[in-house]
């Protein structure tokens, strides 16, 4: 039996497809620097705030917090993109349990950064070693989600 060749439209979907997949792939390895960057930079910020009561230290660190939080939504919705594409082109299930462990401490640390910027904005900012706590925890968990990623990459 001969084998039919794919149509047109088959043809065009496939290459749309490997079209994304070429586009979003890189686009969460990209995005991601912002967010860690910006929310290790408000630790250092909160250290010095601690050392030093200086205002504009707890500023800059609120403001840095809210910029990496607003990136890291953007980041996260990158990493959905690059998943989904990864998996409709066929990826496998040990790339996806690696994408879990990757995934929960990104958003353990997202959520640990809201409730950080959530807590600044409460109490306009004050310096409290709980803060400071919650700084070096989501530092932490960022850390730790940047050698998950590098991890889950080089599988791919």
């Amino acid at each position: 039996m001969i084998a039919s060749e794919p149509s047109k439209d088959d043809v065009n979907r496939q290459c749309l497809a490997v079209e994304r997949s070429e586009w979003a792939m890189p686009m969460h390895p990209l995005i991601v620097h912002f967010p860690v960057a910006l929310w290790i930079t408000s630790l250092l910020f909160d250290a010095m705030a601690w050392r030093r009561d200086e205002p504009a230290y707890r500023r800059a660190a609120y403001w840095l917090v809210g910029l990496g939080l607003v990136t890291g939504a953007v980041g996260i919705a990158a990493g959905w993109v690059d998943f989904i594409a990864y998996q409709r082109a066929g990826g496998d299930a040990k790339f996806a349990h690696r994408h879990w462990l990757h995934s929960a401490p990104a958003y353990a640390a997202t959520a640990v950064y809201l409730v950080n910027f959530l807590w600044r904005w409460r109490t306009s900012n004050r310096r409290s070693g709980a803060l400071l706590a919650l700084s070096v925890l989501g530092a932490i968990l960022v850390v730790a989600t940047g050698y998950l990623g590098g991890v889950l990459r080089e599988s791919m």
